[in-house]
Parts: C-alpha cells; sequence; structure tokens
C-alpha cells in the first residue's frame, strides 16, 4: 500500500499591535501576570468589545503581501469554546467572512524550482489566556485574552515536511518583514 503525503496548514500569527483586539490593555508578552487586563478581555458582564483599527489594517497588510484578495465585507462571529482559559465561553473570530481569500506563497524547493502553495483565507481573532500548571492547582494568566492574532489557512497544496517548513519560513519571513507579526 502507498500513501500520498498532503498537506495544509493553519498558522496563528500573532500581530504586532501595541493593544488587544478588542481593548486598550497592553499585548505586551512576559508581564506579571493578570497585569494587562480589564472587563472586556476578561470577559466580564456589560463589557463591550471595541475592535483596534490597526489589527484590521496589519491584516490587510498580510493579504496584501501574500497576494490576497481583500474583501469587502468582513464579520466577526462568536465561535463557543469550553475551555478554561476562555473567560467568556466564545471565541470572537471571523468565521463566514474573513478579511482575505485567495493568496498565494511561492517556496523554493531543494532543486531550485519553486512552487505555489496557496492561501485559502486569512482571518483575524483573539487569542484565548494561558494556563499556569504547578504540581497542585493550575492557575489563569489573562495577559493573552485578547491578543490580536491572524489564522492563515492554506489549501492542501504541500506533499511533504520539507515543503511545509520552507511555507513555514517562508510565511514567517513575508510576515515579520512587513512588520505585522513578530
Amino acid at each position: 500500500m502507498e500513501y500520498e503525503v498532503v498537506i495544509g496548514l493553519e498558522v496563528h500569527a500573532e500581530l504586532a499591535t501595541k493593544t488587544k483586539i478588542f481593548c486598550g490593555c497592553a499585548a505586551e508578552f512576559g508581564a506579571e501576570p493578570n497585569s494587562h487586563v480589564c472587563p472586556v478581555c476578561m470577559g466580564l458582564p456589560g463589557s463591550l468589545p471595541k475592535l483596534n483599527k490597526k489589527v484590521v489594517e496589519y491584516a490587510i497588510k498580510a493579504g496584501l503581501a501574500l497576494n490576497c484578495s481583500i474583501t469587502k465585507l468582513g464579520r466577526l462571529d462568536r465561535k463557543s469554546i469550553f475551555y478554561p482559559d476562555c473567560p467568556k465561553n466564545y471565541q470572537i473570530s471571523q468565521h463566514e467572512l474573513p478579511i482575505c481569500r485567495d493568496g498565494l506563497v511561492e517556496i523554493e524547493l531543494e532543486d531550485g524550482s519553486t512552487k505555489k502553495i496557496r492561501i485559502e483565507r486569512i482571518h483575524i481573532e483573539e487569542d484565548a489566556a494561558k494556563l499556569l500548571h504547578t504540581e497542585d492547582k493550575t492557575m489563569v494568566d489573562f495577559n493573552r485574552s485578547g491578543v490580536p492574532l491572524t489564522e492563515i489557512v492554506s489549501k492542501p497544496d504541500m506533499s511533504s515536511a520539507e515543503e511545509a517548513v520552507q511555507y513555514l519560513e517562508r510565511l514567517k519571513s513575508i510576515l515579520t518583514c512587513i512588520g505585522v507579526s513578530y
């Protein structure tokens, strides 16, 4: 029996904004636990999110760099998830109407030829919090809750681990070069 390797990837890339996606809390990494939080990113009742304009700009910039079409109409949806590090029990994400579609990344293969990896979509979403485990307990650090992400979804165009690595390295190179991610 022979198998054919078929790989498509969903890549989450943290956007390099100073603040979170739906509030003004700092999005910096490495601060004291629960020091960059507010009612919005903690998911407290009555709090209302306000979309960070820079997140949309960075997602569009990423889409253009990845040869995507930018959609004229986008929408944010509630995706129900029940994890201890997701205080609202839902994530605000784009499901039906992503910000970017139909992109393309070219990778260089070992033999010097190139291969095109199609990108199905790029959408924006918020990150969950972070669980901190010790020997006898688990705590939640909400500093990550609401940090802006893009999810870049490729078509299943890769046919080896080496191609997947090339794609990921190229993707990271593009996103860091244009300044939208770290």
